[in-house]
């Protein structure tokens, strides 16, 4: 039977594509997730009137792992990598034909349905360089109005394969005895299993690139709405404007630098003096992530995101929300502020309309991209020279912090630290 394959018009699929092919069920789209520890922490001051205030992040992350749905930290490139079966490989095919071609070959070598003729494998890790320059001014004694405007260069490093188990080689080399052809066009299209079935699906390659773009854009007013001896009370109002790279529905390894769509966010934020120069905040907020048309892959089954099919969809509206207190402590004389702080957000799973395609279908679309859940801790330490200007001892006021933000526990999120530097001026 193994002369018959050799000699068959579609002999090459049989070595080639349907390795190819077994590897679509668990192929994910990788990409950067929504939400991360925060690299701030909130405070309810607003500004004097009149008072500008230029304020310079640098944002670094680098993203190597994430908490999968069950809390657990995987490699980011996890779902790249995966023993298949030949039991796989025959149900993959489409053809009758086809499956009988590959069940004889295996026959003929002895090979079990179990056994494995290798496995896909990918790596994939991300680093994030976000410069983020925000000015504010105070328009009254209780406004306060900021623009923020990142600016992001991406640099991700990926890189995919396949790996011949003893009897894949066995079953390559029976092949390449018989048609020296159909053996070179096999270990091609082998070489990068992964690849190949995303290019025959329409999508572009996973490997190593850079990206460099702005993000989403923030406007931000801070309305004071309350202020005794002791207490502070702020409405946080946030406008984010879509103009990042928006999420592409033919990138399997698709990092985004904005969402897309229209953001709304309302927050409460509260600050308590707590004498000996410590200061307790609290914060609490909704954002509501607007409805918008994106293009999608429409799954064709459970678990499985990659498919030829795309539709125009609208995403429903969707919400995110965040909890957060911090503890700061000054050290007047030295112009030292040290502040440590826990931070909670979710995000909802979103959903998206129904459109050509059996309903259950989008049922898939949705599960793929479940609720998102973090837990953080941040650290904060910061020279000021405010107080001194203040009391006339220096001639200028600024502030200049670093911050170091932890995921302590996550439901599909990244678990990697930001670290963020930021130079603080006023005039």
């Amino acid at each position: 039977m193994i002369r018959q394959i050799a000699s068959a018009k579609k002999g090459m699929f049989v070595l080639g594509f349907c390795w190819v092919a077994s590897l679509w069920g668990d192929v994910k789209e990788v990409h950067a997730m929504n939400l991360t520890a925060p690299f701030y922490l909130e405070n309810p001051l607003v500004l004097p009137p009149g008072v500008k205030n230029p304020r310079f992040s640098n944002i670094f992350m680098s993203i190597e792992s994430k908490f999968n749905s069950a809390g657990q930290a995987e490699p980011l490139g996890n779902a790249l990598n995966k023993r298949i079966k030949w039991s796989e490989i025959v149900n993959a095919q489409k053809r009758h034909s086809e499956k009988s071609m590959i069940r004889s070959a295996l026959n003929d070598l002895g090979l079990s349905y179990d056994g494995s003729p290798g496995s896909s494998t990918g790596t994939v890790n991300t680093y994030f360089n976000v410069k983020a320059p925000v000015l504010a001014v105070g328009i009254s004694e209780r406004f306060t109005l900021a623009v923020a405007v990142p600016v992001m260069d991406i640099a991700i490093s990926a890189d995919t394969g396949f790996i011949k188990s003893p009897d894949g080689q066995a079953f390559t080399n029976k092949i390449c005895n018989l048609s020296v052809d159909q053996c070179n066009a096999a270990a091609k299209k082998l070489n990068n299993p992964i690849n190949q079935k995303l290019s025959d699906l329409g999508y572009a390659p996973i490997q190593s690139t850079t990206i460099s773009s702005i993000g989403d854009i923030q406007v931000v007013g801070k309305y004071l709405l309350h202020k005794d001896d002791e207490n502070m009370l702020t409405l946080k109002s946030t406008l984010v404007l879509p103009t990042g790279i928006a999420p592409n529905a033919n990138l399997a390894l698709d990092i985004p630098t904005g969402d897309g769509r229209f953001q709304l966010g309302e927050a409460l934020v509260y600050g308590r003096e707590l004498g000996s120069d410590f200061r307790l905040n609290a914060v609490s907020g909704i954002m509501a992530l607007l409805p918008n048309e994106m293009q999608k892959r429409i799954p064709t089954a459970y678990g499985d995101p990659l498919s030829k099919d795309q539709e125009l969809l609208t995403r429903n509206l969707g919400a995110s929300f965040a909890l957060g207190t911090s503890v700061n402590h000054t050290f007047p004389s030295m112009g030292l502020v040290t502040a440590a702080g826990y931070n909670f957000q979710f995000m909802t799973k979103p959903s998206y309309s129904v459109g050509t395609y059996s309903p259950e279908r989008y049922t898939y679309l949705e599960d793929l991209t479940p609720v998102q859940a973090l837990h953080s801790a941040t650290l904060m330490a910061g020279f000021s020279t405010v107080e001194w200007y203040k009391a006339k001892k220096f001639v200028y006021p600024f502030q200049a912090n670093i911050v170091l933000s932890h995921p302590i526990l996550g439901r599909n999120v990244t678990t990697n630290d930001v670290y963020s530097g930021e130079l603080v001026l006023f005039f």
